[in-house]
């Protein structure tokens, strides 16, 4: 496909334009072929635009807000049923807090919407819009191509071959820029498919009951790192922090398991933080709460993931001695600027600062919201716009090129 506009980019997308306004259609429609987007539907209203995603696949819609029979919030509530969702763009000339609210209920019914925007839009806002809706396309294509069904055999092969190895996003102090611990995450050099993320290997390892060696082989990788690190960066003394999932946090025997390998690498507790995953409820309080002391007595920090996302983070920092606490992304993505997600950052930050517990906010990836959690003067901050996972190898080269930096 060729664009009509000397110079302009190809978007080989098929988009469904959701707009009452005849005009307004028309004129959205020229905008796209403007851009490179030639494969375009149009319906009148969110019944229209339900038949057309029925009977077709789109890559994007573009769908008003206020409209007759079917709006465009009412429309998301039928989206949930879809097999296959479209990447989503709401519009309206309604203010921003409602455009900010409609993002939000976006994100609660877990729909793919890239914006909210307001009316009318614009050549420099859809172009690069379009280009993200073409990047996310190729990439589900890629991982669908790799979307293997792995069996026991293939994983605790993976795990015992090393294939299965950390790679480490950096945690910074936002108030120096410096890399103060890192964030064990797991990632599959598969000898014939290539490097694969955690979607496509980790939900199995726990259906076949291998999350306790993941669990170990990540610690045992995390803890030989830091020694190289050691010898790179003695000052540093990096800490490393390594998930767990709940089931395994409920087993008698962990915490002893984890002090093993730790009494073989002459390295100190002190220097590992177990991360407590996911925010459903503990299955067994009695045990849980046994193994949380045994591990701080050990020396081992623990720290909350996913606060902010529900009840159970409450509920986990009430039953829990942890003495780090991390903040969910839902809670940073974009709150500066927005008065409302401001207000509840702040509050979350102050409660758990009240509560004499490290502070960690994760998901930063706009410069804004890294200022908004300095200011808020939180411990440790990680993200896209700081640094994505790495290799162990990637991580020496990022902190030595780091050193001495001051994010402004």
């Amino acid at each position: 496909m060729s664009s009509q506009s000397s110079g302009n980019t190809s978007f080989p997308l098929k988009i469904l334009i959701v707009e009452d306004h005849a005009i307004q259609r028309m004129v959205l429609r020229q905008l796209l072929h403007e851009l490179g987007a030639l494969l375009v539907d149009e319906a009148e209203d969110g019944y229209q635009a339900l038949s057309c995603l029925e009977s077709s696949t789109y890559d994007l819609v573009i769908c008003d807000l206020d409209m007759p029979n079917l709006d465009g919030i009412q429309l998301m509530r039928h989206l949930c049923n879809l097999d296959k969702l479209p990447q989503l763009i709401f519009c309206s000339v309604q203010a921003a807090d409602i455009l900010q609210s409609v993002q939000r209920v976006g994100g609660y019914h877990e729909l793919p919407v890239l914006g909210c925007l307001e009316k009318p839009l614009s050549r420099a806002v859809l172009s690069p819009l379009l280009l993200r809706v073409l990047q996310s396309r190729t990439a589900d294509a890629g991982s669908a191509a790799r979307s293997y069904h792995f069996s026991r055999n293939e994983l605790q092969h993976g795990l015992r071959a090393g294939q299965i190895q950390p790679w480490y996003q950096p945690k910074v102090d936002p108030q120096t820029s410096r890399v103060v611990s890192v964030e064990a995450l797991a990632r599959w050099q598969h000898p014939d498919l290539g490097l694969l993320g955690p979607a496509l290997f980790l939900p199995r390892i726990d259906e076949t009951g291998l999350s306790e060696q993941l669990l170990c082989s990540m610690l045992e990788h995390a803890v030989r790192d830091c020694r190289h690190w050691d010898v790179q960066f003695p000052e540093l003394k990096l800490g490393v922090a390594v998930n767990i999932n709940m089931r395994e946090f409920d087993q008698p025997g962990m915490p002893d398991k984890l002090k093993e390998i730790m009494q073989g690498s002459h390295l100190p507790p002190s220097r590992i933080t177990i991360e407590l995953t996911e925010t459903q409820p503990l299955d067994n309080l009695s045990y849980s709460l046994e193994n949380a002391i045994r591990l701080r007595v050990m020396g081992f920090n623990l720290a909350l993931d996913d606060f902010g996302a529900g009840y159970s983070g409450f509920h986990h920092l009430r039953e829990i001695p942890a003495n780090s606490v991390k903040i969910d992304r839902t809670l940073v993505h974009h709150a500066a600027g927005d008065p409302t997600a401001e207000k509840l950052l702040g509050f979350a930050v102050r409660m758990l600062q009240s509560q004499n517990v490290a502070v960690v906010v994760e998901g930063v990836s706009r410069q804004q919201d890294f200022d908004l959690v300095k200011q808020l003067r939180v411990d440790l901050v990680q993200g896209f716009l700081l640094a994505e996972p790495m290799p162990s190898t990637s991580l020496a080269q990022f902190i030595d090129s780091r050193h001495g930096m001051l994010l402004v």
